[in-house]
């Protein structure tokens, strides 16, 4: 008799190549697709008339990751966004999606702002197994900020399963009672570690195409430009490293786009780099994997996360890093990694203008190196996608305590960075 396919639906606002996306792809692409399948559900505007699950799927722009998921064998499907006004609107549309697909093993929301709303009606109509997955530890400022945090209050009641990415996460989202309780499971932000092997080949043609001396400092970010990145502040650090330490020659390079992209750009102009900072927008996988490569110096001062996959690219690519304190130190994974407050910009300007750039030889040697004890600590998307698997297969047979779960997270053997690291 063969053996059925599980699928597991996973809740998300787009299908572009956010940080949740992306860690979700990197276990898809691991994970044994005749055994578990994923499909997604994502939100788009409603326009009124029509709004079913269908209908919005036509009229939604593709997005990043949508040729990729039918390549594997999953499935998209679309809920009209939830603007703060229309919860009964977003309430009706989740109810009537569910009851026409509901044959999932497991319903894992990473849209945790709403996925007290979404999971519950998922359950009722059938989903074996709700999960809810907190990736940020933080809130956007203002009404939307009280609104998340309203939405999520008893989160941990109205779902099965809490995994997060970080201690921080766990607490933000499902609070200290259930974190004391040992119901949230802390899932690593897995990548393929091997993507990020250090390539001297692309070092040298990236920073031939934007004109980067291989002596000058190359400062990378990777990431949407939004109030919670703060690239701004780097801007501001650039400006003092160029006073204080004239004799290097200092470029940056930042990969993503978002609403503030004008105003980072305009505030490095002011820092008297607006020939030497360059913004190419939105990068596919395999350019934004390139940049590392070319990049001297990973700066990341965000006022808030979750667990940074960028950080682990970087770390994974050989780079030194510098991270504000307001990011998880779980994150710190590798001797290269500074995390340093936000209100001492000296720190930050002497890390940057002290930099010593390694040779060819020495960068493969530590990207070698920080790819086996990013394996060690579980980062490996090849493991995490084996033991994420049997868990899905676990949920479809309901053979597992959901309320007393315990997963182990380990780098499979010869998989992902650690067989590929030698």
């Amino acid at each position: 008799m063969e053996e059925k396919t599980v699928r597991v639906l996973h809740v998300l606002g787009r299908l572009n190549m956010g940080g949740a996306e992306s860690r979700i792809m990197d276990l898809y692409r691991n994970i044994d697709r005749s055994k578990v399948q994923f499909d997604f559900l994502v939100h788009t505007k409603a326009e009124g008339g029509d709004d079913s699950s269908e209908a919005l799927l036509q009229r939604r722009a593709p997005e990043d990751y949508d040729s990729e998921v039918r390549s594997l064998g999953g499935r998209i499907y679309c809920l009209p966004r939830f603007t703060g006004t229309n919860l009964l609107e977003y309430k009706k549309a989740c109810r009537a999606f569910f009851a026409a697909h509901h044959d999932f093993a497991a319903v894992e929301g990473h849209m945790t702002s709403m996925a007290g709303v979404y999971l519950p009606i998922a359950k009722k109509a059938g989903a074996l197994v709700t999960i809810a997955h907190a990736r940020s530890a933080g809130v956007d400022p203002g009404i939307r900020g009280l609104a998340t945090k309203l939405f999520r209050r008893n989160l941990a009641a109205r779902c099965d399963v809490c995994f997060s990415c970080s201690g921080a996460a766990s607490l933000a989202v499902f609070g200290k009672e259930a974190v004391d309780a040992g119901r949230v499971i802390q899932v690593p932000n897995a990548i393929e570690l091997s993507d990020f092997a250090f390539d001297p080949a692309a070092r040298k043609r990236i920073r031939a195409e934007f004109g980067i001396p291989e002596h000058a400092i190359l400062l990378g970010h990777v990431g949407r430009f939004d109030a919670m990145k703060n690239q701004a502040y780097i801007a501001k650090l650039c400006a003092r490293v160029r006073r204080e330490h004239p004799e290097r020659p200092l470029y940056a390079l930042f990969a993503g786009q978002g609403p503030l992209l004008e105003d980072v750009r305009a505030a490095f102009a002011s820092a008297g780099m607006e020939k030497t900072a360059f913004f190419p927008g939105r990068c596919d996988r395999g350019r934004t994997r390139d940049f590392y490569q070319a990049f001297d110096l990973f700066v990341f001062p965000s006022l808030y996360e979750g667990l940074p996959g960028t950080m682990l690219e970087a770390q994974a690519a050989g780079l030194c890093c510098l991270m504000s304190d307001q990011i998880t130190d779980e994150v710190r994974l590798t001797p290269g990694v500074q995390r340093l407050s936000l209100e001492d910009e000296s720190a930050w300007t002497d890390a940057i203008g002290n930099l010593v750039i390694p040779d060819d030889a020495g960068r493969s040697a530590r990207s070698r190196e920080n790819r086996l004890a990013l394996a060690g600590a579980g980062y490996d998307a090849a493991g995490a996608a084996k033991t994420l698997q049997d868990f899905y297969l676990a949920c479809e047979r309901s053979d597992i305590d959901v309320r007393n779960l315990r997963l182990s997270f380990k780098a499979a053997d010869g998989a992902g960075g650690a067989g590929e690291a030698q």
